[in-house]
């Protein structure tokens, strides 16, 4: 997608407009260009924040097992690696492989709260949610007419999110769904890979900007 072009309708000194104008460019993505990528080989990343337990990250994995006394301190939420990553419209690409999981869950949050999220479990498949904009005062869910497959145990899942404007397409192995809503055209600025008990092993993590 070409960047959008502008136009200056207003007198500035030179300088001014050309400070302006090389500060708006320096903060446009490029399609295709890489915002976030994780291999997993280092114990620490920077805009990386492994929660909620004892994540083990190392040689191209991020592995973890659900501390029950962890969950109820967080109010029944599980362990979770958050991208702290600022974007608009991207492909998030990731591989995930859970043991004895109750559910992955994959989420994006913009400034104000939860964006988007698909929420897989091994005996009730996959659900896409929305948080709607109106009528919505406690900010709650709202699932879509998108059902996806079941979680697997034991073994990698390849799973690939596109969010575009309204638009977001989840892709997750052959399983393939696309859905629409106006609050997904916001600026988005966290990704989470989450789980709920088990245990769950990450790799390739990339974001790439549209």
């Amino acid at each position: 997608m070409k960047p959008s072009s502008f136009s200056l309708r207003f007198r500035f000194p030179p300088l001014i407009v050309s400070l302006a104008a090389l500060s708006c460019f320096a903060s446009t993505s490029h399609a295709g260009e890489v915002l976030a990528s994780d291999d997993y080989t280092q114990s620490t990343q920077e805009g990386r924040r492994a929660m909620r337990g004892d994540w083990k990250i190392g040689e191209g994995t991020a592995h973890c097992v659900q501390d029950d006394e962890l969950y109820k301190k967080f109010k029944d939420h599980g362990p979770v690696i958050w991208y702290d990553v600022d974007y608009h419209n991207a492909v998030i690409e990731f591989e995930y492989k859970v043991e004895g999981a109750k559910t992955f869950v994959f989420t994006v949050n913009g400034k104000d709260g939860h964006v988007f999220r698909y929420v897989s479990s091994p005996d009730r498949g996959t659900r896409i949610l929305v948080w709607p904009a109106e009528n919505n005062p406690d900010h709650k869910s709202k699932a879509l007419n998108a059902e996806g497959p079941n979680l697997p145990l034991g073994e990698w899942v390849k799973a690939k999110v596109t969010l575009q404007g309204t638009h977001a397409t989840v892709e997750i192995g052959d399983f393939k769904a696309e859905v629409e809503s106006p609050t997904y055209d916001v600026d988005k600025v966290v990704v989470g890979l989450g789980f709920s008990f088990g245990e769950a092993t990450y790799r390739n993590f990339k974001l790439s900007a549209l």
